[in-house]
C-alpha cells in the first residue's frame, strides 16, 4: 500500500530493489560467426525435442536447442518466426550448469538479469529489459501479494523456462514493458522414465531428488510424473538456512489423438529468514575505519527472523481439437501461496554516529494469496491456397485475494556490525496494517498470424477489465478502483532459405497501479510501448539459434518514492530504455555447445513529476553486460563419457537507487563444471563464482547494500533407468 512504512516498499522492490571484458566481447563475433556457417559435422539429433538430451553410445552429450515456444503467442510457433525476441533454457541446460535458482538460470541470458541483490534465499530477483518481470507458470500468474509476489519456484521442477522480452499483454493482460518469465512445469511422458539424484555443497548443501514418468497402461491413454525434492542447507549469510521440499504429482488422460487432459498439482515449502543484505555502505562499498563487514554477517535476530514460505496449486490443461484446422483449450489452477515471518523480523536501517552500531527496526508481517485463473481460447487454422491464417480467440479470467498484515518500530537494540553479540530482548509489536485486496482481471483477446509465401504477419489486440478492492481491516475503510485497458501488438517478419530472418514489431502493455499518492489522488495504470527490430537465425538442422534486436522501450506513470513525503509514492512521468541485445546458442556435432549473449542498455527518465530523477538511469541496469560459456564432452575413446565446461559473466558498472547517487563498479564472474557420464550414470561437479570474489552487487542508499554470490561448489550424483 501507498501508505506503508518505508521498509514494506523496500521489501517489495528489492527486495520489489570501461567496456565488457575482452574474453566476454570476443564471444560475440565469434557467436556471429557461427551463425553464418552450418558445421558439416552437426548432428541432427542434436535439435530433438527440449525435455531430453541427446544420447550416442550411452553418453550424454549437448542439451538440445528449443524450436519452438507457446508462450510469447499461446499457438506452437516455430521461434525464428516469432517477431519478438525469446530465450528458451530447457531442462536439460539447467541441470549442466547445476542451476538452484531461477534468478541463475537467466545470467547467460541477453537482456535478463538475475541476483542484483545478491543471493537471497527468499526469491529470485530478477530483471527483463530493466523491469522486474511478470512471472507465470504454465501460463497463468504467479500470487502477486506485498510479500508472496517474490515467489521462488523449484527449478528442478521444470522442463523449461521462457524469457519474454517486451511487452506481451495482448495475450496476457496486465504485466510490465521489460516482458515475463512463463516457468513450463515437468509433464508426464509417453516413454518411461526413472530418476533418483543426491547433491552436496558448500554451506552444508544436502540434497535428493526423484523423477520418475511413463504410462499408466498398456494402451498408453493415461500417463503420470511425480517429481520431488528434498534440501537441506545453509547459506552465505550466518543464521539463514535455505530447507526446500517439492512434490509435483501430473497425470495426463488422452483418450485418443484428438484430445487431452493434463492435471498438474504442486506442493513447495521454503524454510530460511530474512537478514541477509541491508549492510551499511559505509564498511562495503565505501571504506571504513573499523575494517570491512564480513560477507556472511547477520543483521537480525537468531530465532527471529525465520521466513517460512508454502505455495500449494492444482490445475489441468485441456485440448481438444475439433479436426478441419479447429481446435480448443483451456488452462486453469487455483493456488494458495502463504508467508510467515514467525517473530519480529529484525532489520537494519543503516549505522550510528559512532561508525559500527547499526540501527536496527522490527517489521513483523504475514502474507496469504489465494489466486484463481483460466484461460480458453479457440485456434481456427486456415487457408486459401496463398494465404494461411492461424486465428487465435479467448477469454480469459484471474482473481487473487490478498490477505497482509504488518508492523513497524525501532524498538530493538543496535547491533554491532563489525563484532556482534546476538540475543537482544524482543517484544513483538501488534500489527498496524492489516489489508485484504481482492483484484479481478477479465480479458478478451484476438489475434491473428498470417503467412504469406515468405512473410509472416503478427497482429493482435485486447480489452481488459479490472476491479482493485481494498480493505483497511484496522481502520473499517473500503476503496475501489477500476482500470480499463486496450492492449496491441503488430510484427512482421520474413523467413529466408537460410535461416535467416529479419523482423520488425510494435507491442503495447499496461499494469494497474493500486493506491494513491500523499494527495489522496488514485494512481493512473502504468503503460509501455516497445518497438523492436531484429535478426534471427536458425539452420534448418536445429542446432543453433542467434538473435541479435534493437529495441525502445518507453513507460509512462512509473512509480517511485515522494521525495517531499517519505512514506508515500508518486508516478514520475516517462523512462525510456534503448537496448541492443545479442544471444545464441550452438551446438557444434554432439560434443560441444557454446552460447552467451552481449547487452547494450541506454535508460534515461525522460519526464517527471518536478523529481531530481529526471535524466536518471534505470536502477540496477548497467550499461553493458556480457556473458560467454560452452560445455564439451567426449564422444569417443578412452575418455569417452568425460566432459567439461564453464563460463564468463560480465556485469557494467551501474545505480542502485532512481537518483543514481549510489553507483557500485563492474565485476566479473566465472563459472565451470566437469561431469562424466557412465552407463546410467552422470557425475557432476559445478562451481559458480570460480574465484570467489567479492562483489557489491548494489547499494539503494548509505544505509542499504547487497553483497553478491560467493562462491559455491556442488556435486552431484544421477542415475536414470
Amino acid at each position: 500500500m501507498s501508505s506503508s512504512p518505508a521498509p514494506t516498499a523496500a521489501a517489495r522492490h528489492r527486495p520489489s530493489l570501461p567496456q565488457a571484458i575482452r574474453a566476454a566481447l570476443l564471444g560475440v563475433p565469434l557467436l556471429a560467426a557461427l551463425a553464418m556457417v552450418t558445421p558439416a559435422h552437426a548432428d541432427d539429433a542434436a535439435a530433438s525435442t527440449p525435455q531430453s538430451a541427446t544420447a550416442l553410445s550411452g553418453v550424454q552429450v549437448t542439451a538440445p536447442i528449443a524450436r519452438e515456444s507457446d508462450s510469447v503467442t499461446k499457438t506452437d510457433t516455430p521461434i525464428i518466426e516469432i517477431p519478438q525476441s525469446v530465450s528458451v533454457i530447457t531442462a536439460e541446460q539447467l541441470s549442466q550448469r547445476g542451476i538452484q535458482g531461477i534468478e541463475e538460470a537467466v545470467w547467460y541470458t541477453a537482456g535478463a538479469q538475475g541476483g542484483g541483490y545478491g543471493a537471497d534465499a527468499r526469491s529470485d530477483w530478477m530483471l527483463v529489459r530493466g523491469f522486474t518481470p511478470a512471472r507465470y507458470l504454465d501460463g497463468l500468474a504467479l500470487p502477486e501479494g506485498s510479500g508472496t509476489s517474490i515467489t521462488r519456484i523449484e527449478p528442478y521442477g521444470l522442463e523449461r523456462l521462457e524469457v519474454i522480452k517486451g511487452p506481451s499483454s495482448v495475450v496476457y493482460g496486465a504485466m510490465p514493458p521489460g516482458g515475463m518469465v512463463n516457468m513450463v512445469s515437468k509433464r508426464p511422458t509417453a516413454q518411461p522414465l526413472h530418476e533418483v539424484g543426491v547433491e552436496v555443497g558448500s554451506f552444508d548443501l544436502r540434497q535428493g531428488t526423484f523423477d520418475f514418468a511413463g504410462p499408466l497402461n498398456d494402451a498408453g491413454t493415461v500417463l503420470y510424473r511425480l517429481t520431488g525434492l528434498a534440501r537441506n542447507s545453509d547459506t552465505m549469510t550466518d543464521y539463514i538456512k535455505d530447507d526446500r521440499y517439492y512434490l509435483a504429482p501430473a497425470l495426463t488422460w488422452k483418450p485418443d489423438d484428438n484430445t487431452s487432459l493434463t492435471l498438474l498439482s504442486r506442493y513447495q515449502k521454503a524454510e530460511t529468514a530474512s537478514g541477509a543484505g541491508f549492510l551499511p555502505a559505509e564498511g562495503t562499498l565505501l571504506p571504513s575505519p573499523h575494517g570491512k563487514i564480513p560477507r556472511d554477517r547477520f543483521t537480525g535476530e537468531p530465532g527471529q527472523n525465520d521466513y517460512d514460505k508454502t505455495l500449494a496449486s492444482i490445475g489441468y490443461e485441456f485440448h481438444h481439437d475439433f479436426a478441419n484446422g479447429l481446435a480448443f483449450n483451456q488452462n486453469l489452477r487455483y493456488g494458495t501461496a502463504d508467508v510467515d515471518n514467525n517473530g519480529a523480523n529484525v532489520g537494519a536501517f543503516g549505522l550510528l554516529g559512532d561508525g559500527r552500531t547499526l540501527l536496527r527496526y522490527l517489521f513483523p508481517n504475514e502474507n496469504h494469496t489465494k489466486t484463481f485463473g483460466v484461460d480458453n481460447n479457440l485456434q481456427y487454422v486456415f487457408d486459401n491456397g496463398r494465404v494461411q491464417h492461424t486465428l487465435l480467440a479467448g477469454v480469459d479470467y484471474r482473481r487473487a485475494k490478498d490477505d497482509y498484515a504488518s508492523a513497524f518500530d525501532f524498538g530493538v537494540t543496535g547491533l554491532d556490525v563489525f563484532d556482534p553479540v546476538y540475543g537482544s530482548p524482543v517484544t513483538v509489536p501488534a500489527y498496524t496494517v492489516h489489508t485484504v485486496q481482492v483484484q479481478s482481471q477479465l480479458g478478451v483477446y484476438l489475434q491473428d498470424q498470417i503467412k504469406v509465401g515468405r512473410w509472416s504477419i503478427t497482429a493482435g489486440g485486447r480489452q481488459d477489465h479490472v476491479r482493485t478492492d481494498t480493505d483497511n481491516q484496522l481502520a473499517g475503510t473500503s476503496v475501489g478502483q477500476t482500470d480499463r485497458a486496450f492492449s496491441g501488438r503488430v510484427g512482421v517478419n520474413y523467413l529466408l532459405d537460410n535461416g535467416l530472418a529479419p523482423y520488425v514489431s510494435w507491442s503495447h502493455s499496461f499494469q494497474p497501479t493500486v493506491g494513491t499518492n500523499f494527495g489522496g489522488n488514485a494512481f493512473k495504470p502504468t503503460t509501455g510501448d516497445q518497438y523492436e527490430a531484429g535478426l534471427k537465425y536458425q539452420p534448418a538442422g536445429g542446432n543453433g539459434l542467434v538473435t541479435l534486436a534493437a529495441y525502445q522501450i518507453t513507460q509512462q506513470n512509473s512509480l517511485t518514492v515522494d521525495p517531499n513525503h517519505a512514506l508515500f509514492q508518486v508516478q514520475q512521468g516517462e523512462t525510456r530504455l534503448r537496448g541492443v541485445e545479442l544471444e545464441g546458442r550452438w551446438n557444434l556435432g554432439t560434443h560441444l555447445a557454446i552460447y552467451g549473449g552481449y547487452t547494450y542498455s541506454d535508460s534515461e527518465v525522460t519526464r517527471t513529476n518536478d523529481l531530481p530523477s529526471l535524466g536518471k538511469q534505470i536502477a540496477l541496469l548497467p550499461e553493458q553486460q556480457a556473458s560467454l560459456g560452452l560445455d564439451y564432452t567426449v564422444v569417443a575413446g578412452p575418455l569417452a563419457g568425460f566432459g567439461f565446461g564453464g563460463g564468463v559473466r560480465y556485469i557494467g558498472s551501474h545505480y542502485g537507487d532512481i537518483y543514481n547517487e549510489w553507483k557500485t563498479p563492474s565485476y566479473t564472474l566465472f563459472d565451470a563444471a566437469v561431469h562424466y557420464d557412465v552407463g546410467d550414470w552422470r557425475l557432476q561437479l559445478n562451481a559458480s563464482n570460480l574465484f570467489d570474489k567479492e562483489y557489491v552487487s548494489a547499494c539503494n542508499s548509505a544505509a542499504w547494500c547487497y553483497y553478491g554470490y560467493e562462491r559455491s561448489v556442488t556435486a552431484s550424483a544421477r542415475y536414470r533407468w
